[in-house]
């Protein structure tokens, strides 16, 4: 992960410019009195990192009706959904979510693991086809 640092003075003086590109996927250490004060990471991006601190600590746990960031990277990372599913089931795009991954880090996956998930990746395409047109 490519981390910028800044001094807590330049947060004072920079708030906004610094939230968005924090939100443009930035993440941001804040250095202050010699040392590492925060760290300002995009929400998702934090979801997503806790989902898979929470997998690799502990593999195995039920889901919900109404998954969570951590759920679903829960369910990616044990290879239950694809690429595709985990980010409808985020609701963002397939290429952000890719993006985001690349940033922080996480396994990526690249094609279906088995004929089951490649027509999952075919019925998510084409539901986004279907609501572009």
């Amino acid at each position: 992960m490519n981390m910028r640092t800044i001094s807590s003075i330049d947060l004072a003086t920079h708030t906004r410019d610094v939230v968005h590109q924090v939100r443009q996927g930035q993440p941001t250490i804040v250095h202050s009195s010699g040392e590492d004060q925060v760290v300002l990471l995009d929400a998702l991006d934090y979801h997503l990192l806790r989902g898979a601190a929470g997998w690799a600590t502990h593999p195995a746990s039920a889901g919900r009706e109404d998954p969570t960031e951590e759920q679903v990277m829960r369910a990616y990372l044990n290879e239950d959904v694809s690429l595709g599913r985990a980010a409808e089931m985020l609701g963002i795009s397939r290429f952000d979510l890719q993006a985001r991954f690349l940033r922080l880090d996480i396994p990526l996956r690249q094609g279906p693991k088995d004929e089951i998930e490649a027509k999952e990746e075919i019925g998510v395409a084409q539901d986004l086809a279907a609501r572009a047109s």
